[in-house]
């Protein structure tokens, strides 16, 4: 069997690992629709300055950029990181490892399949807020949203498969992966976008992709900014976790569960 065809089926298998189970499909993406639903609801009339950006925002577009991130960011570090240390720890890997499939096949697959639910998440979120909050339409900054969210997607994909090394237990996947997400969205200020956070906060969140994520995110959503409205910075810094996280990823990975090391 080919590469081609064995690469094929691992995105078909992984597609409807996450379609079959609604738990994980919630989590990846219905709750980043219902983060818009209550914020862009209570406060998306409210109109002011994000730092480092250019003018004034209105909370709804800021929050739907914000949503994106967090809607990709669970696609394709939370579900991905989950599934695999799951499969990992009930013995599943282990089974597939007696099949002819190679592991950069195997995790091409899975990255595959987090790339195209987190782009149909992210043009969902985006349709939502500017159907129903307002959300003034990206225009020339189009290329540079789509840009983004493919590289961020990679970027976060990347990093999940190093940290499946560092949980043993199944149990504790979703804890784990869920604990990572949710203090990164919040150094990052996702959930607060219009406060000046402290230099600590920064320093720390600059050293993982969400943050650069959310400020490229961003700036292709500002209705303020002229051009292209890429950021090249951002790009590059979730390019190389991309890379890195792919590289170290296939390095690492293991197929056995962690009672048989």
């Amino acid at each position: 069997m080919s590469s081609a065809t064995l690469f094929r089926r691992e995105t078909v298998y992984a597609r409807k690992t996450l379609v079959r189970d609604p738990q994980s499909l919630f989590f990846t993406a219905g709750l980043p629709l219902l983060y818009l639903f209550i914020f862009a609801t209570i406060f998306g009339s409210e109109v002011g300055v994000i730092p480092g950006q250019i003018g004034e925002m209105d909370f709804a577009t800021v929050m739907t950029a914000s949503v994106i991130v967090i809607g990709v960011t669970s696609a394709a570090f939370q579900n991905l990181s989950i599934t695999l240390i799951q499969d990992r720890e009930h013995g599943v890997l282990k089974r597939l490892r007696s099949t002819p499939v190679p592991t950069k096949v195997f995790l091409a697959g899975h990255l595959l399949n987090a790339l195209v639910v987190s782009v149909i998440l992210a043009l969902g979120v985006a349709a939502l807020g500017m159907a129903v909050y307002g959300v003034p339409f990206t225009d020339q900054r189009t290329l540079a949203a789509v840009v983004t969210v493919v590289v961020g997607a990679l970027a976060c994909a990347g990093a999940a498969f190093p940290f499946t090394r560092l949980v043993k237990k199944a149990s504790a996947a979703a804890p784990m992966a869920f604990a990572a997400t949710l203090t990164l969205f919040f150094l990052s200020g996702l959930f607060f976008p219009g406060a000046e956070l402290p230099r600590a906060m920064t320093f720390f969140a600059d050293l993982f992709p969400v943050r650069h994520f959310f400020v490229a995110m961003m700036t292709a959503f500002n209705p303020n900014v002229d051009g292209s409205a890429f950021e090249w910075t951002q790009l590059g810094v979730l390019a190389l976790w991309a890379v890195g996280g792919a590289v170290i990823g296939v390095l690492v990975f293991r197929w056995s569960p962690s009672s048989d090391r």
